[in-house]
């Protein structure tokens, strides 16, 4: 199991960061392996759709997906996503935090197969990429 739990403070209010979030059209902006999301992407997620990105190449791959399986406005949104034989389940939860928002990125996947044989690089990876990740988005949302 490759599992990665990051968490910053952003100053900015729970609804512009879960607004900001929430809409995968925003995520080439913070998130450093996605490329691009079509357009018109819903700005909130459904749940039970399915959702295609494209990333950055990865192991030969560039075009994956995020299935959303659970929104709470406000608070919290969970995928399931699929790309490059991966199955990562992916949680953003926005809670207050004083004057600002504690915005917490997690990642969980377990690695079936030859990509098995992959779990400590991706053990070492996921990690260092998630704290990238949310570093990024307080920056961009504070500039």
């Amino acid at each position: 199991m490759v599992r990665s739990v990051e968490t910053v403070t952003v100053a900015r209010n729970t609804d512009e960061v879960f607004r900001f979030v929430a809409d995968l059209r925003n995520e080439p902006k913070w998130h450093t392996d996605v490329d691009s999301v079509p357009p018109g992407t819903d700005a909130v997620p459904v749940v039970g759709k399915t959702y295609p990105l494209k990333f950055k190449p990865f192991m030969g791959a560039t075009h994956g997906t995020l299935t959303a399986i659970e929104v709470e406005p406000g608070a919290r949104v969970v995928y399931r996503g699929e790309f490059a034989g991966l199955k990562p389940l992916i949680t953003y939860t926005i809670q207050t935090a004083g004057k600002g928002t504690r915005f917490t990125r997690s990642v969980e996947m377990r690695p079936t197969g030859l990509k098995m044989l992959m779990t400590p690089v991706m053990a070492l990876m996921v990690p260092r990429n998630n704290k990238a990740v949310v570093q990024n988005l307080k920056r961009e949302l504070e500039s």
